[in-house]
């Protein structure tokens, strides 16, 4: 799904994730998304779902702010249009519904592109030399992450 993979290349070169390499830090922002949609009590409704996008633009850019410096808010409201008019309109003919039964694996093949978008920008700015070694830069700093989690929470 190539609207998919735009959205995760835009997501990591304009830094719309938490603060982490971990999982759940990079799919943070898709999440706020899905999570609003999920609970939309009508979302074959024009009005519901315009509710949803702005309200998510809001969410979005109020948890970018907390955890990162420098996003710029209209590259967040950018970033929830382009989910709405590019996943949701083109790649699932306005079908809520149908995008949240397959939430899973847009989840999963989201961080997949997300990953090989900050590869790409790690190698761009020369910290990687090769995919891989971007790979496991991340995955390090992922696990250094959660290595100073552990250490504060025993303090």
């Amino acid at each position: 799904m190539d609207a998919l993979q735009d959205l995760a290349t835009f997501a990591a070169s304009h830094r719309i994730r938490g603060r982490s390499y971990k999982r759940n830090s990079m799919l943070k922002p898709l999440d706020i998304i899905l999570n609003e949609l999920d609970r939309c009590p009508n979302p074959k409704d024009p009005a519901e779902i315009k509710l949803v996008r702005t309200g998510s633009k809001g969410l979005i850019y109020e948890h970018v702010q907390r955890v990162a410096k420098g996003v710029r808010e209209d590259a967040v409201y950018h970033y929830v249009d382009l989910f709405f008019d590019q996943v949701l309109e083109e790649a699932h003919h306005n079908n809520a519904n149908k995008l949240l039964q397959r939430e899973r694996l847009i989840r999963s093949a989201y961080l997949v592109y997300m990953r090989q978008a900050l590869a790409e920008i790690f190698i761009a700015h020369g910290k990687a030399k090769n995919t891989g070694d971007a790979m496991n830069s991340m995955q390090e700093a992922a696990l250094q992450d959660s290595d100073d989690e552990d250490t504060d929470q025993n303090l």
